[in-house]
């Protein structure tokens, strides 16, 4: 048997098993009803409400495919941030090189990876309703949330922005008018340091209440520098968020939410995997003296003598009104203001070289939004909203590089024309080392787009019982953009002439040389229809047809004609997702057992990729709608009560594939121009998914509880990059967690000890497939075995 069929069949092993799992639960459960009527006060599945349709209701009453984290599960697991989250999701992925570059994709849409500056997300994120504008605004760490909402297919008939892979929305909590607090204190391997306070309560009686929260984390890197500088892969973020709840008469209220955060990263350079070209830099690097650092999963080592970080800061202010009119509805508004600035400083060679000291991407977003609806009283024959929206944003994207004195070992000479032979040396021994050294370029980009969109959806039950519904959206938007694009040369101390510098420019990355402008307008017409049938209070069925559209964009740098044979031009066209689904969501045995089941179809048209063609020493990178992507699957989740125990899991299949890219660029190993990739599975998107959370609780000691909860994930087979090199090909893996506690003193005390990555599992997180101009295999292993301890309190 192969190794590949091997792992094939633990995989598989692993879902089968967690699926028999709740499987086994549902049988066990029910043999015991039959047996005998279970105890009134025996533990039932909690009724999760969520606002995915702008009204607070019953998820099992909302016919889309919603997966809910709740409050007390992020806590209790100690779910940071995104990374966390993707094992949480079915079909779902998240891309994190840095936290600028932050992408996050559905079913295999949307994860696009670098150079996203120019166009927006496929997954929009609204934290507390406002719609965030860069994904990578919301990269740092979660804290004092009430949940996380996953919301699967196009959405925008009832979302301030139209998405075409889906909608993830984050809930803080909510001032209280009882006073109420909690502090946490989390410690672990790699000097892990966590804390949390939030503190809630009435400030004018019953009037005005407030809530602050603050967490600060910081941990030390776990990729060991060679060089004898910190380990690689470090972080730390602090953030305080402040709330006001008023209440002004008996039918309306306010809330003022102002919130800052930070966050650093110390170093989260590629790992060095293997060589699979000697040639190039092993070669050039072994000529010159020096050894080029190969590691893997389990070393994680690099070798990097130059700083490598990168920094972010984020302020919100929103205010959101809510008027209750009675048999008249509801009105709510909110405005709101973000402000985000990323910093990034990266030794950009990855290696012990002087060879690109310093090379960063940084960016400013301002965004202003305002969104106006009303929604109709619930319960009613018809219950409807309407809705607009308006917003404002700029994005500023400042790049820089320059060169070091040894840029001649890491890359090839650029041009024999520019850089002959000088004085009997050549540019491989150093000949224009010092020429080169201090040369740097930099450029500035700026975007801004208007928005202006109007929406409804109506749900209509034509029958008394309420067992029907009818379910219509639909939404207009407008939007104008406009860009414009400079490159310079910042430092040219060795006096390059003009043609060598038009040669080094085109491995500036972002910082190349030239000029652009573009602006254009985009409008969309979307919307979704759907049925929901309910025979009893406990099942529902439905289906539903939606439309998505997301907006046209621009590639970051100049135009290059080199890359029209793959679809690129300066603007990017919009893409649009038409998505049908069907499903059914139910409850078992008295809210026991719970069994939601959704199979989707999605069709999307124009698709926005990222490619990148390998030009001299370095790669032009740029967006073009490659052609169309199909998604299509099934998704099952479900959750089990026992008493003491409970079991919570999911199972996605999908198969992502490209309908349509017959000239997509062709990964480094291939020499030819154009590779056609239709038919195969997108990037991002591995076939399968899974999760299982195994919870027990029981008092052993009166007046505590004892509990232990133990998670664990499994994804099969995907690749990490667009051109699907063969070199970037993640294999299938699985982690496992456990967690171990007390909860004492009525509950208001819970100590936690903990390991994450149980079983040590060497995995990658991240390939880069292979650079031609290095010769070299690069990527992100993920974290190794960590224990900690944790301990809370609250009253």
């Amino acid at each position: 048997m192969s190794i590949q069929k091997s792992r094939l069949k633990q995989g598989l092993a692993f879902l089968f098993s967690s699926s028999m799992l709740l499987t086994v639960a549902q049988a066990a459960h029910a043999a015991d009803l039959v047996a005998a009527e279970p105890a009134a006060d025996e533990p039932r599945i909690e009724e999760v409400m969520v606002t995915a349709r702008k009204r607070s209701e019953n998820v099992q009453t909302v016919p889309t495919p919603v997966t809910v984290i709740s409050g007390n599960e992020i806590q209790r697991q100690n779910l940071l941030n995104f990374t966390n989250f993707q094992y949480k999701f079915p079909a779902f992925s998240v891309y994190l090189t840095n936290p600028k570059q932050q992408n996050l994709g559905i079913r295999g849409i949307g994860n696009n990876g670098f150079n996203t500056d120019g166009i927006d997300g496929s997954v929009g994120i609204f934290v507390d309703g406002v719609y965030t504008g860069r994904q990578g605004m919301v990269s740092g760490d979660f804290s004092d949330l009430a949940d996380i909402e996953l919301l699967r297919g196009p959405q925008g008939t009832l979302f301030g922005k139209n998405t075409t892979a889906g909608a993830v929305i984050i809930n803080s909590k909510l001032p209280s008018f009882t006073p109420e607090g909690s502090v946490e204190a989390t410690f672990g391997e790699e000097n892990l340091r966590q804390f949390k306070v939030s503190a809630s309560g009435p400030i004018l009686g019953d009037r005005l209440a407030g809530r602050i929260s603050a967490f600060y984390s910081d941990k030390d890197g776990n990729y060991p520098n060679r060089a004898g500088g910190p380990a690689a892969n470090a972080r730390q973020g602090e953030g305080v968020r402040a709330q006001f709840l008023a209440k002004v008469g008996d039918d309306v209220t306010f809330r003022l939410i102002a919130q800052h955060t930070e966050q650093n990263f110390n170093s989260i350079g590629p790992v060095t995997l293997s060589v699979y070209n000697p040639a190039a830099l092993q070669a050039r690097m072994t000529a010159a003296g020096y050894t080029l650092l190969v590691s893997d999963a389990d070393k994680r080592e690099v070798n990097i003598d130059a700083p490598l970080t990168a920094t972010t800061h984020a302020n919100l202010v929103s205010g959101e009104l809510n008027w209750d009119l009675g048999e008249k509805g509801t009105i709510t508004s909110i405005s709101a203001f973000q402000n985000w600035t990323c910093f990034t400083n990266n030794d950009n060679d990855y290696t012990q070289l002087n060879a690109i000291p310093d090379y960063g991407s940084c960016n400013v977003e301002r965004q202003y939004s305002q969104e106006l609806r009303w929604a109709s009283p619930k319960d009613k024959p018809v219950e409807a909203v309407v809705g607009t929206f308006l917003s404002t944003q700029y994005l500023g994207v400042n790049s820089r590089i320059r060169f070091g004195n040894q840029y001649y070992i890491w890359a090839a000479n650029p041009s024999a024309a520019a850089f002959p032979t000088l004085n009997g040396k050549t540019w491989a021994q150093g000949a224009y080392a010092e020429a080169v050294a201090g040369f740097g370029m930099r450029s500035y980009a700026s975007f801004h787009t208007d928005t202006a969109a109007v929406f409804g959806n109506v749900v209509w039950h034509p029958d008394a019982d309420r067992k029907w519904s009818v379910n219509l959206g639909l939404r207009q938007t407008w939007e104008d953009r406009d860009y414009a694009y400079s490159g310079w040369v910042e430092s040219n101390l060795g006096g390059l002439t003009q043609a060598q510098i038009t040669a080094m420019s085109a491995a500036g990355a972002n910082a190349q040389l030239g000029r652009a402008t573009d602006s254009l307008k985009d409008k969309s017409l979307s919307g979704q229809v759907g049925v929901s049938y309910r025979p009893t209070e406990d099942f529902m069925a439905y289906v539903t047809a939606a439309r998505g559209h997301k907006s046209a964009g621009f590639n970051l740098l100049p135009f290059d004609p080199a890359t029209a044979i793959y679809g690129a031009k300066q603007d990017v066209d919009g893409e649009t997702s038409d998505n049908v689904e069907a499903g059914f969501k139910s409850e078992w045995f008295d809210r026991r057992l719970l069994l939601n089941v959704t199979a989707f179809n999605t069709e999307v048209k124009d698709y926005q990729a990222n490619q990148a063609i390998g030009v001299g020493n370095t790669a032009v990178r740029f967006l073009a709608n490659v052609g169309s992507l199909r998604s299509r699957g099934v998704e099952v989740e479900s959750e089990a009560r026992l008493g003491e125990l409970r079991v919570k899991g999911l199972v996605g299949y999908n198969e992502a594939t490209y309908k349509s890219f017959h000239n997509s660029v062709c990964p480094a190993q291939s020499t030819a121009l154009t590779c056609d990739l239709t038919g195969r599975q997108v990037a991002w998107a591995p076939k399968w998914t899974s999760s299982v959370t195994v919870n027990y609780e029981h008092a052993f000691v009166s007046g505590t509880t004892t509990y232990a909860t133990f998670d664990a994930n499994w994804r099969s087979t995907q690749n990490t990059t667009i051109t699907l090199d063969p070199a970037a090909q993640i294999k299938s893996y699985a982690l496992a967690n456990l967690r171990v506690g007390t909860r004492f003193m009525d509950d208001s005390v819970d100590v936690q000890v903990w390991a994450e990555n149980l079983a040590d599992k060497a995995y990658y997180i991240n390939l880069l497939g292979l650079t031609k101009s290095t010769g070299i295999i690069q990527g992100y292993p993920g974290n190794p075995r960590t224990v900690g301890a944790t301990i809370r309190y609250h009253f």
